[in-house]
Order: C-alpha cells, then structure tokens, then sequence
C-alpha cells in the first residue's frame, strides 16, 4: 500500500466551490500525517484595486482577514498567500515547497474559462505533483 501524502496543499479562492476543496483536503489530510497548505493567489494589482471575490476579498488586508478566518477550520495548517498568475504561481510554489498532492476545484462556466483560461486544466497537466480536482456543490433549488 502507497504511503499517504505527506504535504498537501489547497487552492483557495474565497467562493463556495473552494470551500468544498477545503473539505477535502482536510478529509485526506485526517488520513495520515503531514502537513497541510492552504493558498490563495491574488493577482497583481487586484487586491490592491478594489477587486472582489465571490468572498468579498476587496484588498489585501481583507485577505489576510480571510484567511485567518480559513485556517481556524484546518487546525494546524498553514497559509500561504501568494501573488501573480494564479496557476502559475500555485505550480511553482508547490515544486519548491515539495508538495506531492493539490486539491483544488473546477468551477469556472464557459464564458470565463474563454477569458480567464482554465485553473484546473492547468493545473493537471503543469503541476509537479498529483492533482485532485473537486465537484462543486450542486447549485441549491
């Protein structure tokens, strides 16, 4: 039998759909020890212009608040804010920080996936490590 992660890290992005990420990634960290990441990429200028989330994640000192907020639900995780392509940014850091699982979530609707490009189909075929991809909650009604 393989041996369980020993650093798993998740992509957080303030909306509903990352919250499901969250969850599980907790339930895979509870299946053995190691350590679990928790990020969150903003990119440049946006935090600091304004810009809002599905969070309301408005500015930088609002994220910091955010996910503050976030690691009190994972107990003994840490959090990494990072800046620049979210992607991109998530893929380099989690070859330079030996990450060997990320979790994240596939949410975007077609029109931002043409515009803003797909997070989650970067990240299965760029990231340095295993890659599991979350359902989204099924909309309510």
């Amino acid at each position: 039998m393989a041996d369980a992660y020993t650093h798993i890290a998740c992509c957080l992005d303030g909306s509903a759909a990352g919250d499901a990420a969250l969850a599980a990634a907790i339930r895979m960290r509870s299946l053995g020890p190691g350590t679990l990441t928790l990020l969150h990429v903003t990119e440049p200028g946006l935090a600091y212009a304004g810009f809002s989330t599905d969070a309301g994640l408005e500015n930088l000192d609002t994220v910091r608040t955010w996910m503050k907020n976030i690691l009190a639900l994972a107990p003994g995780a840490a959090g990494v804010l990072l800046e620049g392509h979210p992607a991109s940014s998530i893929s380099d850091w989690a070859k330079d920080n030996g990450v060997d699982l990320l979790v994240a979530v596939r949410h975007r609707g077609r029109a931002e996936r043409i515009l803003l490009g797909s997070f989650a189909q970067h990240m299965t075929y760029n990231a340095p490590c295993a890659v599991l991809l979350v359902h989204p909650p099924a909309p309510a009604g």
